[in-house]
């Protein structure tokens, strides 16, 4: 339960072993190499970088190639079952297997087959689209029963085709009649507010007909079509048609190639894994026979990582390995069981440096019990423990995902014994007392618990502080830092206590309020005179001590945000009372009772779910700010070291 320790090493080797080095190293999947472009190392600056920047295009291409194929023929294949996905989970191959079916496929042609056809489609759906847009602009011609070119042809006379408002056409058409004799006005269609409508007009009339027009918010469409409107829309629909037969008809061609899907796949994992290989040596410095590579791995493997060296290079290299040291130096946590579920509510606030502590065996426990008593619904705890166990036991899930699940399997268990405490069974819709109390009839005694654990954790965290200062060999910082704190807060929570309670009635001698009270001011003068220490002058160390002292106001902030706890367990317990209460109004027939197993149902899933969100929130929150502010700093690097791409598969050694 702890931070792995990690070794250091350089190791110089043949540049023609390289490629073999790789590959055996990313089957060890547990090195992560370092940036020797930027060691300022006198020893090194004979080296220069290294780059496979041409083989890495290379691979990119290849991998842009199947990429392709894969997402293309994934629209055609059959989409997995998910619970059977689930329960199967990823195929493993090992890689050389991989290898072996990359160099045997012949994705290079499908991909070339594919490509093809796929670009005859598009450029089948640019006409189609073209066509529709043909279509488009003749619709409001589409009454029109002579061709264009024939109006077009006249000598004498002119034909204006165009749109009009729809409400100037009455006063268009009075218009043309007062001026002129000598003209044909029809009005083709009327589409939405627009009119489009056909003037004919004699060459002499021709200047004051187009002025009319033009004060009647006419504008002028020049119509591209070789014959009758109608007539020709009729013909590009059949083009449409005969078109969409052929594309299917070429799809039906790529169809071939999806029971290969899963090739395609292994021929993608395969060029990944290649890509990561090559994109590390721009991490290594190299001459013209040797290279130069530098990086973490785990001190527990130290003779597995001497071995692999060996298997490849024999004794063909010079390699230096030493424990690391410094805050750079990249983290990987080890935990038990239980705790590596919760792994990732550390990481996602911050992983710990290397010389921290790792936090998430300390965060743990607490995060078990919080969430519970903020969910605090034996039901709603069944729910979470019958589902997270069929998921863990029937499902081949991955490491993430498990750890996930795990944490909700715990998590479950812990709503379950509250639930229990509380006498909470889908609210109260099972009557079974409670072993403790039923938290709406003892409000206050549930906050005053609530701020007592919180109390707890907050001292553990102080505690925590003082181990890392006294394992550092900072014995008066863990006095001054986290000793002065104990005594003060301490003190001031029995004094306190006094002025309101009746310490004496429940056999808590004078002496001991008296201890509190001296102690507690002790404490404080004690925080005003050290925690300044670090300032050079005295006005600065006194003014540095009482800004620290100025920090208790933040533990009465931190005491009190412990309050959620009892807060999100109330409306846990309320929430679920209301939809009892609309589950018991109505029903009360026969005909009602499907409609109320349906509120029931719907509204404690709601409930469940939207407290579930709030409990796994709120209980983060009191990690983070109130728990980890007492000791934890994080900032660290995850440990990354050289694997397998596994996208689509488990790709074993």
């Amino acid at each position: 339960m702890a931070i792995v320790k990690m070794n250091k090493f350089m190791l110089l080797a043949f540049e023609n072993q390289k490629k073999s080095l790789l590959e055996k190293l990313q089957s060890f999947q547990n090195v992560q190499f370092l940036d020797l472009s930027k060691n300022e190392s006198s020893e090194l600056n004979q080296l220069k970088s290294d780059s496979a920047s041409s083989e890495i295009s290379e691979v990119e291409g290849e991998l842009s190639k199947v990429k392709f194929i894969i997402e293309l023929l994934s629209t055609f294949s059959e989409k997995p079952k998910l619970l059977k996905d689930l329960k199967e989970g990823k195929k493993s191959y090992s890689y050389d297997v991989l290898e072996q079916i990359t160099s045997t496929s012949h994705w290079h042609e499908v991909y070339s087959d594919l490509k093809q056809k796929d670009n005859k489609i598009n450029m089948n759906h640019n006409y189609i689209t073209k066509l529709k847009a043909n279509i488009e602009e003749l619709k409001p011609w589409e009454s029109l029963d002579t061709s264009v070119e024939s109006i077009n042809v006249l000598k004498k006379s002119k034909a204006i085709l165009g749109e009009i408002p729809q409400g100037n056409v009455d006063s268009l058409r009075l218009k043309l009649e007062e001026t002129t004799k000598n003209y044909y006005f029809e009005v083709i269609s009327s589409i939405g507010r627009n009119s489009y409508i056909m003037v004919i007009a004699h060459n002499d009339d021709l200047a004051d007909i187009e002025q009319l027009l033009k004060s009647s918010s006419f504008s002028k469409i020049d119509i591209q079509c070789d014959g009758v409107p109608k007539e020709v829309i009729k013909e590009y629909k059949k083009t449409i048609e005969s078109i969409n037969t052929e594309n299917n008809f070429i799809q039906e061609g790529m169809k071939e190639h999806v029971n290969k899907l899963e090739e395609y796949k292994v021929v993608y994992e395969y060029y990944s894994s290649l890509l990561l290989r090559l994109k590390s040596t721009e991490n290594f410095l190299k001459s013209k026979n040797i290279v130069a590579i530098e990086g973490y791995y785990p001190s527990e493997l130290h003779n597995d990582f001497q071995s692999t060296l060996k298997s490849i290079l024999g004794d063909d290299y010079y390699l230096e390995s030493e424990s690391a040291e410094g805050d750079d130096v990249p983290v990987k946590l080890k935990n038990n069981k239980v705790f590596e579920s919760f792994e990732n509510i550390t990481s996602m606030y911050s992983v710990p440096k290397y010389k921290e502590i790792d936090p998430t065996p300390l965060l743990a426990p607490f995060y078990i019990f919080f969430f519970g008593m903020m969910l605090s619904d034996a039901g709603y705890g069944l729910v979470m423990f019958v589902g997270t166990l069929i998921a863990l036991t029937t499902f081949n899930l991955d490491g993430d995902t498990r750890k996930s699940i795990k944490m909700f399997f715990l998590l479950s268990i812990s709503t379950i014994f509250w639930g229990i405490m509380y006498g909470s069974y889908f609210g109260d819709f099972i009557k079974i007392a409670p072993l403790w109390m039923k938290p709406d009839s003892n409000v206050g005694l549930l906050m005053i618990v609530s701020v007592v654990m919180g109390l707890i954790q907050i001292y553990v965290g102080l505690g925590i502080k003082a181990y890392m200062q006294i394992r550092d060999k900072d014995y008066f910082g863990a006095f001054a830092d986290v000793g002065l704190w104990y005594i003060t807060l301490t003190g001031a929570i029995i004094w306190a206590l006094s002025a309101f309670v009746d310490l004496a009635s429940l056999g808590v001698p004078a002496v001991i309020i008296a201890i509190a009270k001296y102690g507690t001011i002790a404490g404080m003068v004690g925080i005003v005179l050290t925690n300044g220490r670090q300032e050079s002058s005295i006005g600065g160390k006194l003014g540095q001590g009482f800004y620290a002292l100025y920090g208790i106001t933040s533990y009465v902030g931190d005491l009190v945000s412990y309050t959620r706890l009892a807060a999100l367990g109330l409306a846990t317990g309320f929430i679920a009372y209301a939809f009892n209460i609309m589950v018991s109004m109505v029903s009360t027939s026969w005909a009602t009772i499907i409609f109320g197993v349906a509120i029931f149902v719907v509204g404690h899933v709601f409930n469940l779910f939207i407290n579930a969100l709030g409990a796994y929130v709120h209980t983060c929150r009191l990690q983070y700010l109130e728990y980890f502010g007492k000791f934890y700093e994080g900032g660290g690097t995850s440990f990354k070291p050289l694997k397998y791409n596994s996208k689509y598969f488990k790709i074993s050694k």
